[in-house]
């Protein structure tokens, strides 16, 4: 095919395309236009959906830290002082309210609140089942290892020995020894599994607490037992 007859053909071709599309866009005109128009109100609902989201998270961070602030409070004050029970009562409603909204680190903090506010009350069940519901909803936040420390003490304080050294054994699997809670959890092990009787098992847990955290002050309480082991 020579030059001048290919060039023909390569034109006639793309007139072809061109046109089948103008006739193909001038036929289905409208539902191009409806397909747009809902693109567009679909990006323009993420984008409020966005800004909502944001907006109520943002309250739920300014909740949190008057709530903490009134927690704070409520520590100075006597059971007894004029006030404690109404300020107690609003502090309790406001996190129960605010522990539901979700799991970030606002609704989270508001559980593990209301799990030490019901330590502080003696109330060692309500604890502990708001320990464990933070540490289940916290993934790897540091509230998570915080609660299940927590969890582990209100068990002890209800006499379940052998699930508080479940907990203080998760700890350590599930965070490591680089978890703030760590040097705690290896003494919690380390006691209860003297207090059981293995002895053995307690003294490598109070070397390893020994060895692994040496400035701690578990540690030295730990070198001090060992002595004594």
């Amino acid at each position: 095919m020579s030059k001048n007859k290919k060039d023909s053909a390569e034109l006639t071709l793309t007139e072809r395309i061109e046109g089948s599309l103008n006739s193909f866009l001038a036929r289905n005109k409208k539902v191009a236009i409806i397909v747009l128009a809902v693109v567009v109100i679909g990006l323009i609902t993420l984008g409020i959906v966005t800004s909502v989201n944001n907006k109520n998270l943002q309250a739920q961070f300014n909740t949190i830290d008057l709530l903490e602030t009134a927690y704070s409070d409520l520590q100075v004050m006597g059971s007894e002082d004029e006030g404690y029970q109404a300020k107690y009562d609003e502090l309790v409603a406001g996190l129960n309210d605010l522990s539901v909204k979700g799991k970030k680190y606002p609704s989270l903090k508001a559980q593990y609140l209301l799990g030490m506010v019901a330590f502080e009350k003696e109330e060692y069940q309500k604890a502990l089942d708001s320990f464990v519901l933070t540490y289940s909803n916290a993934g790897k936040n540091y509230l998570a290892s915080l609660a299940l420390t927590n969890a582990a003490v209100s068990a002890e304080e209800l006499g379940n020995d052998s699930l508080a050294l479940e907990y203080y054994t998760k700890i350590i699997d599930e965070f490591g020894l680089s978890a703030a809670e760590a040097p705690k959890a290896l003494f919690g092990q380390a006691r209860l599994q003297e207090k059981s009787g293995n002895t053995e098992l307690a003294k490598a847990t109070l070397q390893q607490l020994a060895d692994q955290f040496p400035t701690s002050e578990f540690a030295k309480i730990a070198t001090n037992r060992l002595a004594l082991l």
